[in-house]
C-alpha cells in the first residue's frame, strides 16, 4: 500500500512568470528539494483516515528517499538501479531494475514526475497544465492500461517543489499528501 503511494507522492512543479513577451512561462523544477508531509489516505468502508508524517528527499539523476517517521517507521527508495524498502518490522526487500522491467515504467513515471517531467508522464497519463499566480497545478488522468485500473486521477499543485497532491484510486480512496517546510535547490550538490 505505501509503494504505491510513494510511487505517486512527490511531482515537482516550477512557478509561473511572466516572459517579456507577456507569455506565462514555467521555469525548470528544482533539482533537488526536501520536505516534510502529512499523509491521510482515505478507504472506503472506513470511517477513519489513516495519517502518516515523515521526509522526502529527490535530487534529479539521483533518485528519491521517502521516509514515513509516524506513526510507525517505513523507508522507501529509489534510483536508476533499483529500489529499496524497510518496513516496520524491520524487513528489507530490494528489486533490482535490471531484472523487474517492471519497475524500469514505474522508475520513469515516479523519477519523471518528481523531475516536473510531462513528457516523460505524457506516456502514461493524459496530462493538463494551468498556470496559477505562484505556481501550477498539474492534473494528470491515466491513459488506458494498467495504471488506470488503479488510479482514476492525480492533481498536483505547487511551485518549485510541490504543495499538494491528491490521488483519488478507482476502489473510491483518495490520498492527499501536504508538503511543508520545502527546501529546493537550483542545482543538485
Amino acid at each position: 500500500m505505501r509503494r504505491s503511494t510513494a510511487a505517486f507522492a512527490a511531482l515537482a512543479f516550477a512557478p509561473a512568470i511572466l516572459a517579456a513577451d507577456g507569455v506565462l512561462a514555467l521555469p525548470p523544477p528544482a533539482q533537488a528539494f526536501s520536505a516534510s508531509f502529512t499523509e491521510t489516505r482515505s478507504l472506503p468502508g472506513f470511517t477513519q483516515p489513516l495519517v502518516s508524517h515523515g521526509n522526502v528527499d529527490y535530487k534529479r539523476g539521483g533518485g528519491v528517499r521517502w521516509e514515513v517517521t509516524a506513526p510507525y517507521h517505513y523507508l522507501f527508495t529509489m534510483d536508476a538501479y533499483g529500489m529499496q524498502e524497510t518496513l516496520p518490522d524491520g524487513a528489507q526487500h530490494t528489486i533490482d531494475a535490471e531484472h523487474a522491467p517492471w519497475l524500469a515504467a514505474i522508475q520513469r513515471i515516479f523519477l519523471g514526475a518528481l523531475g516536473g517531467d510531462t513528457t516523460a508522464l505524457g506516456e502514461y497519463f493524459f496530462v493538463t497544465e494551468t498556470p496559477r499566480f505562484a505556481g501550477r497545478q498539474l492534473d494528470l488522468t491515466p491513459k488506458p492500461g494498467p495504471m488506470a485500473k488503479a488510479i482514476l486521477h492525480i492533481s498536483v499543485t505547487g511551485a518549485a517543489v510541490p504543495e499538494h497532491i491528491r490521488i483519488d484510486e478507482v476502489a473510491g480512496g483518495v490520498i492527499d499528501i501536504r508538503f511543508q517546510n520545502s527546501h529546493a535547490q537550483a542545482t543538485t550538490p
